[in-house]
């Protein structure tokens, strides 16, 4: 799909909407104590900002797992964003799906804290970049 201006910078900003509301949503699911939700809440205000990134800049994925390979390409490799946060981006993703989808795991506090302040960073980070 191809945007104008006009409704890139639209799309940017209601993405960047989105992660804003998910990162206050993981803050309260924190506060909780729901381990599982915080950690879906925190990986999808990231991808949300990732997506903002991407649209800003014209690029595109459909799934997941190509939104972990355009960002380490794009970003990472080029050294636009720091290597922790593509690393932060893999490890919160298997985090978010293991807690999701696999009913035998639980996601502890004690790794859901170690994403909270990364994930704020990363959406801050990609707030600079759009800015």
């Amino acid at each position: 799909m191809a945007l104008n201006d006009e409704e890139r910078k639209a799309m940017v900003g209601l993405e960047m909407e989105k992660a804003d509301r998910f990162l206050k949503q993981a803050g309260m699911m924190t506060d909780m104590e729901q381990w599982d939700m915080a950690a879906n809440r925190y990986y999808y205000a990231c991808f949300h900002a990732v997506q903002a990134l991407f649209v800003h800049n014209g690029l595109s994925s459909r799934r997941h797992s190509g939104m972990l390979t355009q960002f380490g390409l794009h970003f990472v490799k080029t050294g636009i964003v720091e290597d922790k946060f593509g690393a932060f981006l893999t490890r919160m993703e298997q985090l978010r799906e293991k807690g999701d989808y696999n009913c035998l795991f639980d996601v502890t506090k004690e790794e859901l804290l170690t994403f909270v302040e990364p994930a704020q960073e990363l959406v801050e980070k990609i707030k600079q970049l759009i800015a």
